[in-house]
Formats: structure tokens, C-alpha cells, sequence
């Protein structure tokens, strides 16, 4: 091979390098100089997702008496990435646990979203989509999380949904019970913080996938935090756009063996 071509190669590698890097360490004081569009008194982005009133929705439950809780030493103590599954899914209570600990909303107001999770200034970039593999009470397939009525909508549902959730996946699925994805509405995030939202939402991804896995390790199962995934199938076989909403961490959740 060309010397200078490897050469070449490498300058625009380390530029690309450069370039991501400045995404995830930006200059806060910089803020103070822009334009942003909370500044501009544009309107802001919709807080949540809104569904059609024929959507299929499921609600959730928001007490779990058959959950033994664990201390938080306890559950930090387990929590290992777990590739394997026992062929046993989740109770309707567990799921219903994993959500309501992990993506649920506390409160909200016209300007602020309060999470369980921290998100930036309250912005609330994330939504939680799950797909149902093997849960009691559910039906296969792909959900959204409605996050301030602790529920969820059925968004897709067919024969080959499982073969091209693995897909997406590169082939990670290995018998999970379900699959949380948690994908980012940037212009939430980008309306009060501009260039630095970014390196903010992924924190906020960051935040959701801690909490399903520890939360899983109560329940006696185990997560896999995914970020090598197809993001346009992965996009796709959840109905959003890709551009502005897109998915930026997936986690595979299943009981462990014994």
C-alpha cells in the first residue's frame, strides 16, 4: 500500500478523533456567548411523545408486592453484564418494576421535566422504547414507554419482529425476555444547552441503563448494555426517524441461570 495514502488516512482518522472528542468536553462558559434558541424565545419542543387514541395501551402496575428488595450494596455488588438467559421471561410486576425504577417521570410542569434519572436543566431528552419477548401478560412485540403515565403503546407487532430485533442487534438478542432501547430527542436538550447538549444526553443514557441494571439485579436478572448495534435497523424496527430521534443505548434484560 501507498505509504502516503496510509498517511493520509490517518490525518483524517485523528481528525474525526478530534472532532468527537470536542463533542463530549465542550466549553461551558461558551454557552454564555450564544444565541440559543430558549434565548430567541423559539417554541420548545414537546416534552413527551403523544400517541394515537386508538393506540393499544397497556397500563402498568406501580406497587410490587411480590419484589424482595435488595440494599444498594447488595445490588451494586451483583450487577455484572450478563450475555446468557434463562429461558424463563419476566413477570408482568417485574417489568412493570424495571420501568417504573428506571424511565418513569416524578413530575412535571410547562418548563421542567423530574425524573428518576438526572436530565439536563430538566429537559428530558430520552424515551424509553421495550421490546417484549417473553413477559407474562404481554404480547410480543414493540412498545413505547409513556413516561408520564407510566404505560405502555404498542407501536409495532408481527411475525418476524424477534429475527429482526436480533438483527438490529448484530445478532446480541440471545433469548433476552425483552430489550430496552433508549433513544434521545436532541432538540429538547439543544433548545436550552446548544452545543453542549450532547455530551448531556448521552450522560442521561448512561443514567437509564445504571438504573435497569440495578434494578434487574433485584428481580434476580441481568442486563446487557448494547452500544454496537445497527442504528438504522435499529431505528427502523422502532418507527422513528433517525435524525431527530434516534436510539443511543440498548440494554438486553433476562433472568440469570442457576
Amino acid at each position: 500500500m501507498n505509504p502516503t495514502y496510509i498517511c493520509l488516512k490517518t490525518i483524517i482518522m485523528d481528525e474525526k478523533i478530534k472532532r468527537n472528542r470536542e463533542t463530549i468536553k465542550p466549553k461551558w462558559t461558551d454557552l454564555y456567548k450564544v444565541n440559543s434558541a430558549k434565548r430567541q424565545g423559539l417554541e420548545r419542543p414537546k416534552q413527551f411523545i403523544e400517541v394515537d387514541d386508538d393506540t393499544s395501551v397497556i397500563s402498568l402496575v406501580n406497587e410490587f408486592p411480590n419484589i424482595r428488595q435488595k440494599t444498594l450494596t447488595e445490588v451494586i455488588a451483583g450487577r455484572r453484564s450478563l450475555r446468557e438467559y434463562d429461558s424463563k421471561g419476566l413477570s408482568f410486576e417485574e417489568l412493570s418494576y424495571l420501568l417504573w425504577d428506571t424511565s418513569r417521570i416524578d413530575s412535571y410542569r410547562e418548563n421542567a421535566v423530574f425524573r428518576t434519572i438526572p436530565t439536563a436543566g430538566a429537559t428530558n431528552s430520552m424515551e424509553t422504547y421495550v421490546f417484549v419477548n417473553s413477559v407474562e401478560q404481554i404480547e410480543s412485540g414493540i412498545y413505547l414507554y409513556l413516561q408520564n403515565r407510566h404505560k405502555l403503546a404498542l407501536i409495532k407487532q408481527n411475525d418476524g419482529l424477534k429475527d429482526m430485533v436480533n438483527d438490529a442487534l448484530l445478532k446480541q438478542l440471545r433469548g433476552a425476555s425483552a430489550v430496552f432501547f433508549f433513544t434521545c430527542i436532541p432538540s429538547r436538550t439543544e433548545y436550552k444547552y446548544d452545543f453542549c447538549a450532547h455530551k448531556m444526553i448521552a450522560i442521561e443514557a448512561g443514567h437509564a441503563c445504571q438504573n435497569v441494571s440495578l434494578s434487574s439485579e433485584v428481580i434476580d436478572a441481568g442486563v446487557c448494555a448494547i452500544c454496537a448495534y445497527d442504528q438504522d435497523k435499529v431505528d427502523s424496527v422502532l418507527g422513528i426517524d433517525g435524525v431527530e430521534h434516534f436510539t443511543i443505548y440498548c440494554a438486553t434484560v433476562g433472568k440469570k441461570k442457576h
